[in-house]
């Protein structure tokens, strides 16, 4: 018996844009994932300016950061629950 052929193009073709315009309407920066701010107005300034630029709460960040969470980086666990 073999196995069902599938092909690696996948059910239907995905254009860059078709993924840009996706990661833009949700993604990881979504406010309706978790409960993280995502604009200043949801948190006080002097925490925002803080974290405002953290792959968590930046969606550019995510392009040069990676979401990573290890015993030494205590500061980035505190805000990253």
């Amino acid at each position: 018996m073999s196995s069902p052929t599938v092909s690696i193009e996948g059910p239907t073709s995905t254009t860059s844009e078709g993924l840009l315009a996706a990661a833009k309407s949700g993604g990881c920066a979504s406010s309706s994932y978790g409960s993280s701010p995502t604009s200043p107005g949801e948190e006080d300034p002097a925490i925002w300016e803080r974290i405002k630029d953290h792959p968590c709460f930046s969606e550019e960040a995510h392009h040069y950061f990676a979401r990573m969470h290890v015993a030494v980086a205590p500061a980035c666990n505190v805000q990253c629950n």
